[in-house]
């Protein structure tokens, strides 16, 4: 499972455009149009675009936990969110839905075009990641976030 993967890109872009302003969440507080900006700052701390972002990872969460995430098991449901991806503290705020849902497109996009000697950033909780790791961290986390609202 990776966004480098042409079809699980396709699957996901897929789902993407079929998600509207007013789905309900499964689980979770945020709102569709949050969870857009949610995925979105998630490819923007990838990217380095997304300012400082505090790390919070420690020698676990680096080893085992990145190992288990990117692995084994699925993202967990309602695990605390790093506050610069988290919408309701440092995150980007929503506006329109369409143009959130562009927005996250276009970054999805500039992702899986990014050069082969591209510099990731490090990930908040995991550390430093590979464009491969990142790509399966990504694809992972727009399929929890999609699921979270029923597409």
């Amino acid at each position: 499972m990776s966004l480098y993967d042409e079809k699980k890109y396709e699957e996901i872009i897929s789902r993407i455009n079929k998600l509207t302003p007013d789905a309900k969440a499964v689980w979770g507080k945020m709102n569709a149009n949050q969870m857009l900006c949610h995925v979105t700052d998630q490819l923007r701390v990838s990217l380095g675009e997304a300012g400082e972002v505090k790390d919070a990872s420690n020698f676990m969460s680096r080893t085992l936990l990145k190992f288990l995430v990117l692995n084994v098991i699925p993202i967990p449901k309602n695990v605390p969110t790093s506050s610069r991806v988290d919408q309701m503290k440092d995150g980007t705020p929503p506006t329109d839905f369409e143009a959130d849902r562009k927005t996250l497109l276009g970054f999805i996009e500039k992702f899986v075009s990014a050069p082969n000697d591209f510099e990731f950033s490090p990930h908040f909780k995991f550390g430093n990641l590979s464009g491969k790791e990142w790509a399966v961290l990504a694809s992972k986390h727009l399929d929890h976030h999609l699921k979270q609202f029923g597409v």
